[in-house]
């Protein structure tokens, strides 16, 4: 069956995977649309939403009327995906990721960002690296980074270094979203760390109390955050951290994944995964 896919997210940037996908479906750009006007497309079978071009989040309502039998999605995460009645296909725990160095990369250009921006500057060989979070993401930064770092330290659900909170310099989030982890990351954890930190996310915002991350900043405990992910990130509410013009802060419009090579991969991938379902 050749479906209908409806892209909200721009596509026509990536020769191999525009080929492929126009090959293998009917291919509507709708990219220019209001999310009020998603239900207004009858003729739509799936929906193609990568988190990192969308401002808002898909809702039931924004579906209702309409025949679509799932929505799509080229990411690990879907939290800008808010809809029970219809399957969504993303690419979590997908060989392909295997493949994807971009949002570790982008990791270390937050690290040096920050430091920079921060007026301290200082030679990351001489600094010790905590990674919080040791899945497939923690594990490439931990490849990338073993060489620039003094040392590197581990925490995760079944294993801590038991120098983690003693020796980081720099803390990097990389666990994922789930309900147990929401403010995962608040000034109870923060108070644990003997040393000032900067801290750098990539993960999800939801795992920051991001209020309380403030009020550190504001104290000096965290010395600065470089982010590319924010609570209420697609909800449009003026969160503290979305206003702030503080220098220690640094945003990133959830980029950390749109390496060209990367969009490649996974967008492809997604669409071969929707040709292997079965509905």
């Amino acid at each position: 069956m050749r479906y209908s896919i409806g892209f909200l997210t721009p596509f026509k940037h990536l020769p191999e995977f525009t080929k492929y996908a126009f090959s293998k479906c009917k291919i509507i750009d709708i990219t220019s649309i209001k999310k009020e006007e998603i239900n207004y497309f009858k003729g739509i079978d799936f929906l193609f939403a990568a988190p990192n071009y969308l401002n808002y989040s898909i809702e039931e309502h924004h579906i209702k009327d309409t025949n679509l039998k799932g929505i799509l999605s080229p990411s690990t995460g879907i939290n800008h995906i808010n809809v029970k009645s219809i399957p969504v296909i993303n690419i979590k725990k997908d060989k392909v990721l295997e493949s994807i160095t971009s949002t570790a990369e982008h990791n270390l250009y937050l690290m040096l960002s920050i430091l920079r921006q921060t007026n301290n500057i200082q030679e990351l060989s001489e600094l010790n690296l905590g990674i919080l979070g040791y899945g497939r993401l923690g594990k490439i930064l931990h490849n990338i980074c073993k060489p620039i770092f003094k040392k590197i330290s581990i925490c995760d659900i079944d294993y801590m270094h038991e120098n983690f909170f003693e020796d980081t310099d720099i803390l990097s989030i990389n666990i994922d979203l789930t309900e147990k982890n929401i403010n995962f990351v608040n000034k109870k954890y923060l108070d644990k760390f003997n040393k000032k930190l900067f801290i750098v996310n990539t993960a999800r915002g939801e795992v920051v109390n991001e209020d309380e991350l403030l009020d550190q900043i504001y104290e000096g405990k965290v010395l600065g955050y470089a982010t590319d992910v924010i609570k209420e990130e697609y909800s449009g509410k003026a969160t503290n951290i979305k206003i702030t013009s503080d220098y220690r802060i640094i945003r990133t419009p959830h980029i950390g994944g749109t390496a060209l090579q990367a969009q490649e991969k996974a967008y492809k991938r997604t669409l071969e995964k929707l040709l292997s379902y079965e509905f």
